[in-house]
This record gives structure tokens, C-alpha cells and sequence, in this order.
């Protein structure tokens, strides 16, 4: 009786400290715009161009994004270009379905990018690490999202998730992953473990989740990988 009185002190404090200590959001959000016609020459004649977006990377550094389609083969390519529209990056996938957000989760000034990729049978989360020269992103560590609501949780879908649980750029974390497998899930090499990480969602409509969740805590980002190795 005990462990559940303090497990539900916990889910209530947690919930009073990002609902009262974050009104601005610390996910940013590429913003869409309309592609310059500079831009849009330097894109192959055969791809269709879905949506073109800019992010600022730090106060110095602005990345321009562009998402297009192969109709013919059914492959969306992102061109990633610099802000003088030289192309730095070509990723090449199968599922329009790749959300990205960025957020500063560590000590120095460029923002982290987060993104998650579902294509079938198959996700990829991750935090990485975007190099300010080449646009080359490293990662970080995988996990898995869990929405965060009302002391309640559900499954993170990239739909529904409209923040991260941030507090002095610790995430909110637990590292003793219980969730079955349902998808294939990416991990990184370089860790042994899936940690989960929790967001927050302004969503009436989500998927609850009834597997048993081992206990959470904010953590930096070092914490996390010494901890999933």
C-alpha cells in the first residue's frame, strides 16, 4: 500500500514540475516555408518536392531542409543544404512517416536533433548529434517515447507527441525497459539497453499502455549512456 501511495506522490510531482517549470516548449519543430527558386533548381528534375523546412541550429548556423519523392521507385530523398544553399547531406528512406525535432539536451550551444522513423515492422528512435560543418548526425542513444499525461502513460507515437520532459536538460528516464517488442527496434551498438523517455501530449485521443513501467528520474545525458551500456 505503501509503494503505490509513493508511486503516485511521484507521478503527481513529476506532473506539478513540467506542467509549472516549462510554458515554452523545448522541442523545436522545423518551421515549413516555401522553397527558394535557387533552391528548388539544385533539387533533381525528376523528384517530386514535398515540403521544404528550416531549423536553426544555433543562433549562427540555419539548416534547410528538403523532402522529396522518386514516384517512380517509391524513395523519398531529404536534402539537407546550408544556409548559402550548398547540399551538405542526402538521406535516402522509404516512409514519408520521419518526424524530426531539435532541443538542447547537453552543454554546448547547437541543438540535438530527435527524430523518429517508422517504416514497416520497423522503428527508429533517437537523439543525435548533428556536426555543424558536414550535417553529418551521430548518434546519441536510441530509446523508446512514452506519452506522460495525467499520471498516466501511453504509447509515444510521433503523432501525439507535442513536448519532451525536460528540466535542466535532463530527461526524464527510465532505464529498466519492460515493454515488449511489439515493432523491431533500432538500438545503438554502442549501448546494451533501450531506455524510455517520456513526453508530454496535448492529445485527447491516446493509446494507453497496461505493460508495468519500472520507476522514473531525470537523468542528463551522460547518466543515461553510462547506464545502457
Amino acid at each position: 500500500m505503501m509503494n503505490i501511495i509513493k508511486s503516485s506522490f511521484c507521478l503527481i510531482l513529476v506532473s506539478f514540475m513540467w506542467v509549472s517549470c516549462s510554458k515554452e516548449k523545448s522541442l523545436v519543430e522545423p518551421e515549413k516555408i516555401e522553397a527558394s527558386e535557387s533552391l528548388k533548381n539544385k533539387i533533381p528534375k525528376n523528384l517530386k518536392i514535398v515540403k521544404t523546412e528550416k531549423v536553426n541550429l544555433n543562433n549562427d548556423l540555419t539548416i534547410f531542409i528538403c523532402l522529396t519523392l522518386d514516384e517512380k521507385k517509391g524513395e523519398y530523398n531529404e536534402y539537407w543544404f546550408s544556409s548559402n544553399e550548398e547540399i551538405k547531406q542526402i538521406n535516402k528512406f522509404y516512409s514519408e512517416s520521419n518526424k524530426k525535432w531539435f532541443v538542447n539536451i547537453d552543454e554546448d550551444p547547437e541543438l540535438e536533433m530527435l527524430k523518429i522513423i517508422t517504416e514497416e515492422g520497423d522503428i527508429d528512435c533517437a537523439f543525435y548529434d548533428v556536426d555543424k560543418n558536414s550535417f553529418n548526425s551521430n548518434v546519441i542513444f536510441n530509446f523508446d517515447p512514452l506519452i506522460l499525461k495525467d499520471d498516466k502513460k501511453y504509447w509515444g507515437f510521433s503523432g501525439d507527441i507535442d513536448d519532451i520532459i525536460l528540466k535542466d536538460k535532463k530527461l526524464l528516464t527510465t532505464i529498466e525497459n519492460n515493454i515488449p517488442d511489439y515493432e523491431e527496434k533500432k538500438m545503438s551498438v554502442n549501448q546494451k539497453k533501450l531506455p524510455i523517455l517520456y513526453f508530454k501530449s496535448d492529445k485527447k485521443d491516446l493509446d494507453s499502455i497496461e505493460e508495468k513501467i519500472g520507476s522514473f528520474e531525470f537523468m542528463n545525458i551522460n547518466e543515461i549512456r553510462e547506464k545502457i551500456k
